[in-house]
């Protein structure tokens, strides 16, 4: 099991395009993740989870991946929130 703390700095936050974004890469792995906002429990392979999940600018996230693959989707879900630009 790993885990990674992230701050959300897209001044759009995870709003529809990038949530479908993030639920795509989360579908495409073997291995379980979560994803904590606050003390908001969001599943990542759900667009209406992470929607719900008020993960909004400034806000700091935690994300947990454990599984055969949990190295590199930990590594896609970083790149892919530290990456996102409007």
């Amino acid at each position: 099991m790993i885990a990674c703390e992230l701050e959300i700095k897209n001044p759009t936050g995870l709003h529809a395009r990038p949530a479908s974004q993030l639920c795509k890469i989360a579908k495409n792995c073997n291995s379980t993740i979560t994803i904590t906002c606050g003390d908001k429990l969001v599943n990542p392979r759900s667009i209406f989870s992470i929607l719900r999940g008020d993960m909004t600018k400034g806000k700091k996230i935690k994300i947990v991946a454990e599984g055969e693959d949990e190295q590199t989707v930990m590594k896609e879900l970083t790149e892919f929130i530290e990456g996102l630009k409007e």
